[in-house]
């Protein structure tokens, strides 16, 4: 692939993942000013454990089939498919039922027993999103990012519709079953997703012969999966103890249980979001450049020179979005969320924005170039720092939500140091 595609195929994907962040943004502003900040704290706390759930197929998996499918042959590559569908079905059912079994462990884990209802809606979510995924890889491995683009566009406008929809139908029911709703949006939204790419991957999927040892393909797939599976596993759940932590700490400080349930509910779910704005546009370079790194890496050819044109732009990217938050901060702290708390909050960890986007590309780098390995040594240690330094400090008075974001802020510090340390390491 040289330069002008992959400039195009990141363009086109990042006008696409503009649009679906843009109809996610509106939908998590939306849902904020509906549901509250209480029932936001209940639908981040859900979330951290919902995103530990799904990590054993959305993690290694997809990333697996697609440097598999870059540097294989068409007929290998359905061989990659197939098998890349059957292990996500053999990883995520067994998950979704024994979630099912501890569901009431994982809800008082989280610290609310009223998240068991959103955490139940959710669970047949797991398989859904494991085969999504691999047909999602398959298709970035191949360079053919359309699909997978039609698929999340679909999917964020069911969601977008079905939470509308639900927002007003429950109006006046119980704080933890206007929770569930995001969860109940995000399944149908995940199914129409996934029935779409397998309309549009039938053929292969059905009729096209396959090529290769399927132990051969299992075992190369697993080779490339586990250690991927076992950092986002890390990271999941130190962000499930986290989010379990953090309003458990703020009580400690002195906050009523309430208010701090709403602290952690501003900080995930409105502060979050937006310093990840920028990630339409590095989702793109990682989903376009890790296949790329990998066709290089397998046909001997330099990779310094692209690495560094990458970096150069997500710098770019991140150092704009940041000013873009700074000065545009009053508007979303006071118009869109009507929280005025929030102002500062976006205002001092706006300089968060371009650390965030390239911790975010290096990483796709990495797992571009094989380096799962190292990615699990360094986010085990930054999540290791980030729990140690939230546990010390969101209990103190002085600092509370603040002491959360100090700790958040040191772990993705580390993390982008040590990954562009071994990232430079590594190309030629």
């Amino acid at each position: 692939m040289n330069a002008r595609t992959l400039v195009r195929q990141t363009m086109f994907l990042s006008a696409s993942h503009f649009i679906v962040r843009v109809i996610g943004f509106f939908n998590r502003i939306w849902l904020s000013r509906a549901l509250g900040a209480q029932a936001m704290g209940l639908v981040e706390l859900t979330h951290s454990a919902q995103m530990l759930l799904i990590t054993p197929v959305v993690s290694g998996l997809p990333a697996a089939v697609s440097r598999m499918c870059a540097k294989s042959q068409p007929a290998r590559q359905v061989r990659v498919l197939r098998c890349g569908i059957s292990l996500a079905l053999l990883t995520g059912v067994p998950v979704a039922v024994l979630a099912f079994a501890f569901r009431t462990q994982l809800a008082l884990w989280l610290g609310d027993l009223r998240t068991l209802p959103a955490l139940l809606i959710y669970l047949p979510c797991i398989p859904v999103l494991g085969v999504s995924c691999a047909l999602n890889g398959y298709y970035y491995g191949k360079g053919k990012p359309v699909p997978p683009a039609l698929s999340e566009l679909l999917e964020q406008l069911v969601r977008l519709f079905l939470c509308i929809r639900l927002v007003f139908a429950l109006r006046g029911w119980p704080t933890m079953l206007r929770a569930a709703i995001p969860a109940a949006a995000s399944l149908l939204g995940e199914t129409a997703s996934l029935v779409l790419m397998l309309l549009i991957a039938a053929r292969a999927i059905l009729f096209t012969p396959g090529e290769g040892s399927r132990r051969a393909v299992y075992r190369e797939m697993l080779s490339l999966a586990l250690p991927l599976t076992g950092m986002k596993l890390v990271s999941s759940l130190m962000r499930t103890v986290q989010s379990a932590l953090i309003p458990a700490r703020l009580q400690i400080s002195g906050l009523p249980a309430s208010e701090a349930l709403s602290r952690f509910g501003m900080l995930s779910g409105m502060l979050m979001p937006v310093l990840m704005l920028p990630s339409f546009i590095t989702c793109s370079l990682c989903m376009v450049a890790a296949p790329e790194l990998t066709r290089r890496q397998a046909n001997g050819t330099p990779q310094r020179s692209l690495v560094r044109r990458i970096l150069g732009g997500t710098l770019l990217v991140g150092l704009c979005a940041m000013v873009g938050v700074w000065l545009f901060a009053p508007l979303i702290a006071d118009t869109l969320y009507r929280q005025a708390e929030l102002l500062p909050l976006l205002r001092r960890c706006c300089v968060l924005v371009p650390v965030m986007a390239l911790s975010q590309v290096v990483s796709g780098l990495m797992n571009g170039l094989g380096l799962q390995g190292t990615s699990l040594r360094i986010a085990l240690f930054a999540n290791l720092l980030s729990v140690l330094l939230m546990y010390a400090l969101a209990a103190q008075p002085t600092l509370q939500l603040w002491g959360a974001v100090i700790a958040m802020a040191a772990a993705q510090a580390v993390t982008l140091a040590l990954s562009l340390r071994a990232l430079y390491a590594a190309v030629r």
